[in-house]
């Protein structure tokens, strides 16, 4: 009843272990429509000799089923939920051993619905379709054996209107809706990111107005949504009027009589109760289809981000002796596009290392390999002899800090925020690292609510207290002014002489790259230039 990319494929590891609860709720939804396909025959039976031992037989199997359809909501709800929280532990870890290249490549747009849309699409197909299909492949036979028991074969005329309607919810409908579903879905996610980034920067949107930016893009999304769907109503719109209009009991009901009406009561009975048994799983199913194929789409969509290679990783300790960092002989593409094409360089420990070069020179890619965060085309990245692909995914973290470029921080309190690089440190630690950073904040300051310097001053900070020694810094200095930019540089080199760590520093800033040991000038997909 599944589809064979969730239990054979990327997905399964997250689905196996709530198959049993799975299977366990189709089973209950099933006994539920029986049992309620069996009242309704007691009933016909009641019709017959009017006894009352079968209304309370219909009444107690009623309650049976009640109970069983309570049943089969809550296990295929419970299996869902650990299902889809299984599968986002898993996603969280995949991502975070995915290289840098491919989380550039799927955009942090992409990555959120990925982790938050995509996940909820897959709620109809793993919590209601088994159920329905079951029910459609069980309930419909067995009313149809009723109905040729009790009315005789010319009763099946009133499953005609019943069958029609099927077809358009089963067939039809879902074709139609399938060219138009994916662009719709499209469609959706680009109103969504469009307010998301209105929301992020609204006070620039106020000044520049709807002519530009989020908000008009905003307006162009809704607006091919709207006409998408009005383009969608018009096709479905008589059809849907005509399946609607079968499915009315009158329709239904009028076919019976005409077929049964010469019958005995109970005949005309089974024809009535029975005709519609068919209809009710089909629409069920049919309602469904929709969500079906954006759950199809969103699975397709996680099992290629699932199947993305991940980092290579070792078991390999944090190495001991010195961080010396040397990059032997590193070939790098991407994209197509070679950054760095056979680099050879030693980082020595207590050192500061300036990388400096031209935009597109693969300052920042260089820092991303040395993080571990890259893998090579070609060559090695060692760490006092040990290539840093052997390394274990922790070792890897406790022995590099690496700080991006911007005033990245997250949405916590600034003591949380430099916690990041030293949960045990203390409160006075944590002052004096933002006193060596340039900054007065209180460590109980909303980290969001600083400017741009500030927060990038927070994320200094992290490097006056990490243990790791080897830390890599991108552009440390570009919110702040040229003042404060030179001495926080001259205090990360302090930092470096007196715990001999190896720290790499990438700058544009020329001025700045003057106060470092070493300044290291990359030159696009050439062998760069080292000047002491």
């Amino acid at each position: 009843m599944m589809p064979k990319r969730f239990t054979q494929g990327a997905l399964a590891p997250a689905l196996r272990p709530v198959l049993a609860w799975l299977a366990a709720a189709t089973l209950a939804a099933v006994l539920s429509a029986l049992a309620l396909l069996a009242a309704l025959w007691a009933l016909v039976q009641f019709v017959a000799d009017l006894g009352i031992g079968w209304v309370i037989t219909a009444l107690g199997l009623w309650v049976v089923g009640a109970s069983m359809a309570s049943l089969a909501s809550w296990l295929s709800h419970r299996a869902e939920a650990d299902f889809a929280a299984r599968l986002r532990r898993q996603l969280a870890s995949h991502l975070v051993r995915l290289p840098a290249s491919t989380l550039a490549r799927q955009g942090s747009d992409a990555l959120r619905r990925l982790v938050s849309d995509d996940i909820a699409a897959l709620h109809h197909m793993t919590a209601h379709l088994p159920s329905e299909i079951a029910i459609f492949a069980i309930v419909p036979p067995a009313s149809i054996a009723l109905l040729l028991a009790m009315a005789g074969p010319a009763a099946l005329w009133a499953l005609l209107p019943g069958v029609l309607a099927a077809l358009y919810y089963l067939v039809w409908m879902p074709r139609v809706s399938a060219r138009h579903g994916a662009e719709r879905m499209r469609v959706m996610g680009d109103i969504t990111t469009a307010v998301d980034d209105y929301a992020r920067g609204i006070r620039i949107h106020r000044l520049y107005g709807v002519q530009s930016g989020a908000l008009a893009a905003y307006h162009d999304a809704a607006g091919r949504f709207t006409r998408g769907m009005v383009a969608w109503v018009g096709k479905v719109a008589t059809p849907a009027a005509v399946a609607v209009a079968l499915l009315q009991a009158a329709a239904t009901f009028a076919i019976a009589y005409a077929v049964t009406g010469a019958h005995d009561a109970a005949a005309l009975a089974a024809a009535l109760f029975f005709s519609l048994a068919i209809v009710t799983p089909a629409l069920r199913l049919g309602h469904g289809l929709d969500y079906v194929a954006a759950g199809r789409a969103a699975a397709g969509r996680l099992a290629a981000l699932l199947q993305e290679p991940a980092l290579p990783a070792g078991a390999a300790p944090l190495p001991e002796g010195a961080p010396e960092l040397t990059v032997k002989d590193a070939v790098l593409a991407v994209d197509g596009r070679r950054l760095l094409d056979g680099l050879q360089h030693r980082f020595a420990p207590g050192t500061l290392t300036a990388v400096t070069g031209p935009s597109g020179a693969g300052k920042t890619t260089l820092l991303r390999v040395l993080a571990g965060l890259e893998p090579l085309d070609e060559g090695a990245i060692l760490l006092a002899g040990t290539d840093i692909a052997a390394l274990g995914a922790q070792a890897r973290q406790s022995a590099c800090l690496f700080i991006p470029q911007g005033g990245d921080v997250l949405p916590a309190t600034v003591r949380e925020n430099l916690a990041l690089s030293a949960p045990d440190a203390c409160d006075e630690c944590m002052v004096e690292a933002l006193a060596r950073a340039r900054i007065d904040v209180s460590l109980e300051a909303d980290a969001m609510r600083l400017s741009g310097g500030e927060r990038q001053r927070v994320g200094l900070a992290r490097a006056f207290l990490a243990p790791a020694p080897v830390i890599l810094i991108d552009e440390p200095t570009s919110a702040l002014d040229d003042a404060t930019a030179t001495r926080l540089v001259m205090a990360l080199r302090v930092l470096t002489h007196e715990r001999g760590l190896t720290l790499v520093m990438v700058t544009h800033d020329l001025a700045l790259a003057a106060c470092a040991d070493v300044r290291l000038d990359l030159k696009p997909a050439m062998q760069p230039e080292v000047q002491p």
